[in-house]
Order: C-alpha cells, then sequence, then structure tokens
C-alpha cells in the first residue's frame, strides 16, 4: 500500500512539474516572439524614416537647383534617389489671384500692377489699365477690415509718385466703424465667389479716388493690402490680366524606393516692408 501511495505522489509531482514547464516555455516563446515583432517593427520604422529624409532631401535640392538656375525637370541624384522640379508663373492671369498663405493682421502684402524687368526693376508703364478690381477676404471669429494703398505714377508732364489709401469694414452693426470711419464693404456675402473662401468683397474703383486716378494714362504700380483686427485669406479678382506676381516652385523627391516628398516655394518679387505703408500718407505727390 505505501509503495502505491508513493508511486502516485511520484507521478503526481511529475505531471506538475511538466506543465510548469511547459507553461514557462509557453510565456518565454510569447516574449521571444514579441520583442522579435518590435524589433522588425522598429526597423521597418527606421527605414522609413529615412527613405523619407532622402527624399525630402532631394526636394530640397531640386528647390535649390531652380532658384540657383532657373532648372526644371528631373534630375537623377546619389544612391537613385531624383528631384522632379516644375516652375509655374503666379498672376500674369486674368480671373482670380490669391494671395499663397493667410495675411497676418497689421502685415502688408502687395499686388504688383505693373510688370518688372529681367533685373528686378519696375517696367514703369500702364500694364494694369482695368478702371477696377474686387479684393474680397475671408471671415473670421473676429471681422477682418482692410487698410488699401495704391501707390501710382501721374502720366506726363507731370510723371508724379502719388499714394491713394482705402479702409474698408464689413462690421455689420457699424459700431467698429462709428470709431474707425471706415468705409463700409461692397458686400458682405458671396465674396469672390464659390472655392475663394471669401465672405467680404470691395470693389476698388481707381476713378473714386481724389485726385481721380486714370489707369489709361497714370501708371498703377501696385496695390498694398493689409488686414486689420484679425489675420485673413485675401483673393483679388480681375477682369483684366494682372502682371506677373512671381514663381511657384513644386520640388517632388523620390528616395528610389517608392518613398516621396514634395516642397512648394512661392518666389514672388521683393516689396517694401510693412512700415512703407505707415510712413506714405498723402496722396499729393511726393
Amino acid at each position: 500500500m505505501d509503495n502505491m501511495r508513493h508511486s502516485w505522489t511520484h507521478h503526481h509531482e511529475s505531471g506538475q512539474i511538466l506543465l510548469i514547464t511547459l507553461l514557462v516555455l509557453t510565456i518565454a516563446t510569447t516574449v521571444v516572439l514579441s520583442l522579435i515583432g518590435r524589433t522588425t517593427t522598429d526597423v521597418s520604422i527606421s527605414n522609413q524614416i529615412a527613405e523619407s529624409s532622402r527624399a525630402f532631401s532631394a526636394a530640397e535640392a531640386g528647390i535649390e537647383a531652380s532658384l540657383k538656375s532657373g532648372t526644371t525637370g528631373v534630375q537623377t541624384l546619389s544612391g537613385a534617389t531624383s528631384f522632379d522640379v516644375q516652375r509655374a508663373d503666379i498672376g500674369n492671369a486674368a480671373g482670380i489671384y490669391q494671395f499663397p498663405k493667410k495675411v497676418v493682421k497689421g502685415t502688408t502684402e502687395t499686388l504688383w500692377l505693373v510688370d518688372h524687368n529681367a533685373n528686378g526693376s519696375l517696367d514703369e508703364h500702364p500694364t494694369f489699365t482695368a478702371s477696377s478690381l474686387d479684393l474680397c477676404w475671408s471671415s473670421e471669429s473676429t471681422i477682418p477690415a482692410m487698410e488699401v494703398t495704391v501707390l501710382y505714377k501721374t502720366a506726363p508732364p507731370t510723371s508724379e509718385y502719388r499714394v491713394a489709401k482705402g479702409a474698408y469694414d464689413p462690421d455689420p452693426d457699424g459700431a467698429r466703424r462709428s470709431a474707425n470711419n471706415f468705409s463700409t464693404v461692397t458686400a458682405a456675402t458671396g465674396g469672390c465667389g464659390v472655392g475663394t473662401n471669401t465672405t467680404y468683397r470691395q470693389r476698388i474703383t481707381f476713378g473714386s479716388f481724389f485726385p481721380v486716378i486714370d489707369p489709361t494714362s497714370d501708371t498703377l504700380l501696385m496695390l498694398r493690402v493689409q488686414p486689420v483686427y484679425s489675420d485673413a485669406a485675401i483673393v483679388v479678382s480681375t477682369v483684366a490680366p494682372l502682371p506677373l506676381q512671381g514663381t511657384q516652385i513644386t520640388s517632388t523627391g523620390s528616395s528610389g524606393t517608392g518613398v516621396s516628398r514634395k516642397i512648394v516655394v512661392f518666389q514672388q518679387f521683393r516689396s517694401p516692408p510693412s512700415i512703407f505703408d505707415s510712413v506714405i500718407y498723402s496722396q499729393g505727390s511726393f
């Protein structure tokens, strides 16, 4: 009887050891597989980051080459990386022109109304000769107003440089306009049309300034716009072609393994700083 009890106890303990051993092996296998999977994932992420970095560097190289020498098209770099650069005019057409980015309140954007010479100087001859243009801007949580400055050169024989100013506030109840003396806007809905993401529209009629500006004989040099009270997306709509405003450069870099990255740069003509509009205040000759 004792021998039978001893034999049963021995087999029972052996069975427990086997179960514990299997459990330990299962846990160990799970941990090892988890570590292998994590390592594989980490390696994959590292490869993706490296390929993305190569593609981005190639795109940057394309931008630098285009800014330096006007390069366009596909060029292959070392290690099978490459870039494809395209250049497109900004402006130089009638219709809708949108400033490349939302304009920060208190800063000024320039819309050129004359052509530029090859050396960057202004070709001071009447170029944009339409009697008016529409200036539109977005609705924001704080309603933006807009200050406008028109710089122009009178027709011969005076040939004087002059400036005209206007200020427009779409404030719905008029309380703000009573304090700032801005004019109301042409339209407080609709902006420059569907797809422009604008709400307010002001028609800038050059003949309404005093002295009267005649775009067919006077030379319109530039239109300067500055949001007040809030940042704003700004759009201009014209029936006549605008002069060239600059160049949009798009560079797509490829790592050679299917990963690509794109960089877009807007190369606009140089314009005076925002303080220029605060210094120039008279519509008379200067």
